[in-house]
């Protein structure tokens, strides 16, 4: 059995017993986290989630920041169950993301600075920026050392530029944590047929420097000529700090998303890892992203 339908049945039991006995349909949504579905009853239809920390979500559900939770429980096995309302969007195109700036940037503001969000996160031992950087790199480079021995063309490159950033995190300086998304691409948020942000897959989220979530949208998303108006809302405008922040914590980020994580349906492929390091190599290099900034 595909575990990524492990609990179905189990799924089942429990949405009869929330909401009906009617029969029910399920689909895998694409992606590789933890176990999810989308459930069909007739016209309804409802996202669940397995295995999710549920507070961080009804927090966030209540600022209207992701979609509403309709039931949540446990499975026999002990297993986290969450079921959402359905939302009709899309995943944001480049176009989106520059066309409703404000309304991205207000967004994340809101969940960043949250203090009930960020009560729902695992506490931290600091509020140090280079500490917490630190921390970070530490948990990227043993996974790293799991598989680079399958990669031997490309492992000293990965090597050198896990060195490098170990350097440059190490000058950070100040504090100043907030309530971090950690993973914020456009495949985690959706946006509707009227403009509403919603943010989903807050299943990585930890206490951790803006400059994650900041410099990750503004990379991948924001041309440079664009870039002073988001900072400006957030207030590190004329922050150079915060600029380099920005670069070594994407550069970070970039090796992070291409390591399976632990827990998760990710799978590792030797073949792809050189092209998967694009991002990476470019952010070393003090390179813009290598996609453009326009939709194709």
């Amino acid at each position: 059995m595909n575990n990524r339908k492990l609990h179905q049945k189990s799924v089942e039991s429990f949405l009869n017993n929330q909401f009906s006995s009617s029969p029910w349909e399920f689909t895998n949504p694409e992606g590789y986290g933890n176990e999810t579905y989308f459930a069909w009853r007739g016209k309804n239809v409802f996202f669940v989630k397995l295995g999710s920390h549920v507070a961080r979500y009804q927090v966030i559900a209540s600022i209207g920041l992701t979609p509403t939770i309709l039931s949540n429980g446990f499975l026999e096995d002990g297993t986290s169950i969450m079921v959402q309302k359905y939302i009709d969007g899309r995943t944001p195109t480049r176009r989106d993301y520059q066309t409703h700036l404000k309304d991205f940037t207000t967004a994340i503001k809101k969940v960043h600075h949250n203090p009930q969000i960020k009560q729902t996160l695992p506490e931290v031992s600091t509020d140090q920026f280079s500490t917490i950087g630190l921390q970070v790199l530490d948990k990227i480079q043993t996974r790293w050392e799991e598989f680079k021995s399958l990669v031997p063309g490309t492992s000293d490159l990965v090597d050198e530029g896990i060195a490098q950033l170990r350097e440059n995190v190490k000058k950070f300086r100040g504090d100043g944590l907030v309530a971090s998304h950690n993973d914020i691409c456009n495949s985690n948020w959706i946006i509707t047929p009227d403009d509403k942000l919603y943010l989903i897959d807050l299943d990585s989220m930890s206490i951790d420097d803006p400059a994650l979530d900041i410099g990750a949208t503004l990379w991948w998303y924001y041309p440079p000529e664009m870039r002073q108006e988001f900072l400006e809302i957030f207030g590190y405008a004329d922050d150079n700090e915060f600029k380099t922040r920005m670069q070594v914590r994407m550069a970070m980020h970039c090796l992070n998303i291409i390591l399976p994580r632990k827990n998760s349906f990710d799978s590792f492929d030797p073949e792809a890892f050189s092209e998967n390091l694009t991002d990476f190599k470019a952010i070393i290099a003090g390179e813009e992203n290598p996609q453009g900034y326009f939709d194709l």
